[in-house]
């Protein structure tokens, strides 16, 4: 296997070397391209998507050298069964400065495929996306989605933003309120099934952050029907109304009981408002911690395998080495950010509970 140390330090040392013109690639093989539970690759890439920088499985599972890759736009291991909605969601989430997850079907230079699921977490400069080996339970159902979805956009030649839409309500009928959510979950399903793989304990912060989301969920049904259920009275006061004209002088007390009924449903219906959003903001923050929480443990492994590769190379690439480790200190960081956050959504939560006298959430403590 050639070392990808030299000839890419070399490139790193040119950076107004001209792009090269993309390899012929080869057509689509139906078979795949094995690698190991415990391998992770990752790529840097400028802002536009063209790749910087990578370790060296990247170039083994993808088969091209580092001269094909250095340079290139990212989607040179594009497979066609891919349909454009991912990226569009991709590229959507990252350009906003914030980090994203998706399972990608990849194609290798000689036609063979291999699926990932990718993070990628925007950098200075760029983005920096990170691989594992897939092994949940969710990938053959989206497998099944992304090849009817590419027919989809095949056969009506959809707009990438619309084939989005349709992602996304098909995550919703699959019981995913949001692409947030649904990454979240993935990504905890995987790590999950890749520490069962290896034989490894379940991480303590993970499977907290991974209960709460399953509260917040349930929370959110909760509410759904607490909305719904105060919709159904919303006509009340003008029922009344109708009432009280229909019985004339004898309906004024009726009428009387109607203006008052409305002016306490106008406050109520307020506070269920302020109820459902306080709902919605605490699921989010769940699920945007689930997902920084797992970032961060993926990031911290990613650091050391490629320490552990370097350290083999005949030149060091320290500046790559501290790059994933502010990268992962970084999410880290956010991790824990997003602990205070839902903290501080569960308080805002309760009060709107108060509000309504409804029970709140069950709240457990973190024993990490």
């Amino acid at each position: 296997m050639q070392k990808n140390g030299p000839s890419l330090a070399a490139a790193l040392e040119a950076p107004s070397r001209s792009i090269r013109r993309r390899q012929d690639k080869a057509a689509p093989v139906n078979a795949e391209i094995p690698f190991a539970v415990e391998d992770i690759f990752f790529s840097r890439t400028y802002e536009k998507g063209h790749i910087l920088f990578g370790n060296t499985l990247f170039q083994r599972i993808s088969l091209y050298s580092w001269d094909e890759l250095y340079r290139q736009p990212h989607n040179i291991i594009r497979h066609p069964d891919m349909p454009r909605a991912v990226f569009w969601l991709l590229w959507d989430t990252i350009e906003k400065g914030e980090p994203v997850g998706a399972y990608v079907k990849n194609m290798a230079k000689d036609g063979r495929y291999y699926w990932v699921f990718a993070i990628v977490t925007p950098i200075e400069g760029g983005y920096l996306s990170v691989r594992l080996k897939p092994t949940g339970p969710f990938l053959p159902l989206i497998a099944q989605e992304y090849a009817a979805l590419a027919a989809l956009e095949m056969a009506h030649r959809l707009k990438p933003a619309e084939s989005a839409k349709m992602l996304l309500d098909r995550l919703a009928k699959l019981g995913f309120r949001d692409y947030q959510f649904f990454m979240a979950a993935a990504l905890s399903q995987e790590i999950e099934a890749r520490d069962k793989k290896l034989g490894r304990a379940a991480d303590k912060a993970a499977e907290y952050f991974d209960g709460l989301a399953s509260e917040a969920a349930a929370l959110l049904e909760q509410v759904s029907e607490i909305v719904t259920g105060h919709a159904d009275h919303r006509l009340v006061p003008f029922n009344l109304r109708v009432h009280a004209a229909q019985l004339g002088q004898a309906g004024a007390a009726i009428g009387v009981i109607a203006m008052n009924y409305d002016s306490l449903a106008t406050a109520i219906n307020t506070m269920v408002v302020s109820f459902s959003k306080a709902a919605e903001q605490l699921f989010a923050a769940v699920n945007k911690g689930l997902f920084l929480v797992d970032t961060a443990k993926i990031q911290k492994e990613t650091s050391k395998q490629f320490q552990a590769e370097t350290s083999t190379m005949v030149t060091a690439l320290s500046d790559e080495i501290a790059l994933l480790e502010g990268q992962r200190r970084s999410y880290d960081a956010k991790a824990a950010e997003g602990l205070c956050a839902i903290l501080s959504e569960a308080r805002r939560f309760k009060e709107a509970c108060a509000d309504l006298k409804v029970p709140p959430l069950p709240w457990r403590r973190p024993t990490f």
